[in-house]
């Protein structure tokens, strides 16, 4: 079975108290008209977990982290991905991976199938609207280098 599980709530599912940052709350998932529910409760809340539950487990409610969300054209990306998968060079490769997964997340690519192109694992794209295929091949890099070829994407797509 394949689910998604949102992630801590605000609010306590019992007394509707705000679940503060950097507190202890517990959770529970429970299935409910065929989907998996979370729900999460204070520890003043907490009398242990109810009947007929899939799982529980006790965590922190994350610390906010005030970061603006990014906000950018899907499309204007599109474009500048398939500029660069004409003739990427070795810089413009890490932006080509970079992009392929923002594309990918906001389902305007599709992955096709993964592919070995000059002995480098690679991902076969399409585009949502019948663009490509687009070859791309799987680049190892580090979180930080991933983060900081974002920002300049985003900063350069809301230029």
């Amino acid at each position: 079975m394949e689910f998604n599980v949102r992630p801590v709530a605000k609010t306590c599912a019992s007394t509707g108290a705000e679940l503060a940052p950097g507190c202890p709350c517990w959770s529970v998932l429970i299935e409910e008209d065929g989907r998996i529910v979370r729900y999460d409760y204070s520890p003043q809340a907490w009398s242990g977990p109810p009947d007929g539950i899939i799982g529980y487990w006790e965590c922190m409610v994350p610390e906010s982290t005030n970061k603006p969300a990014h906000v950018f054209d899907t499309d204007a990306l599109f474009t500048y991905f398939t500029q660069i998968c004409e003739s990427p060079n070795k810089v413009e490769q890490d932006y080509q991976y970079v992009l392929a997964l923002l594309l990918l997340r906001k389902r305007r690519l599709i992955l096709e199938e993964s592919v070995i192109i000059e002995e480098e694992p690679a991902m076969r794209l399409i585009g949502a609207k019948g663009e490509g295929p687009f070859d791309v091949i799987e680049r190892d890099l580090p979180e930080e280098r991933i983060e900081e070829l974002q920002n300049q994407l985003f900063q350069g797509s809301a230029a």
